[in-house]
């Protein structure tokens, strides 16, 4: 083992420039963490705001009627509960795409990609579930089982992307 050590050592072997780049970049956003989640957190609200200020279903829409929405439901209660979620949760990663830049997004995709995509996810379905009791039409288990999953399934995918493409871009420049 110690001679492995010092062939390590002593090797001529130097890390690729991408990567020391990108080691530096971690290391430079982890010292403005909270403000950064902060931010994440703070777009994530404000496409909360904007889709629930034009989806019906929490009664707080801006606009009457159904819209888009009565469209869906007519598919099925399944892709409106779908639609609903992946709407809702990606309004705020949308904002935050446009709000914050890439590398933030890169670094939140790499240190807090569970908690900050199901943290949301999870205080909505709490919410969510609450409406079961109201024993409304077209509320159920199912249905909100399926807006939890389409809502994290569509976070974690657009996420994905967008810390992919900011790699690509970034190893692009080295």
């Amino acid at each position: 083992m110690n001679k492995e050590f010092l062939e390590f050592m002593t090797g001529k072997e130097s890390v690729p420039e991408h990567l020391k780049s990108l080691a530096k970049k971690d290391i430079l956003l982890s010292f403005h963490a909270k403000s950064i989640i902060a931010k994440f957190l703070g777009f994530q609200l404000l496409g909360a705001l904007f889709s629930m200020s034009v989806c019906p279903q929490f009664g707080l829409g801006l606009v009457d009627g159904h819209g888009i929405t009565h469209m869906v439901r007519m598919i099925g209660d399944w892709a409106c509960a779908a639609f609903c979620g992946s709407l809702f949760l990606s309004a705020g990663l949308m904002v935050a795409f446009i709000g914050m830049k890439g590398e933030e997004l890169w670094w939140v995709w790499n240190r807090y990609k569970f908690s900050l995509i199901f943290l949301p996810a999870i205080l909505w379905s709490g919410l969510m579930l609450t409406n079961i009791s109201l024993d409304l039409t077209g509320e159920s288990i199912s249905y909100h089982v399926m807006w939890i999953v389409s809502a994290v399934v569509a976070q974690w995918a657009l996420l994905k992307m967008r810390s992919t493409m900011f790699l690509k871009h970034a190893t692009l420049r080295y």
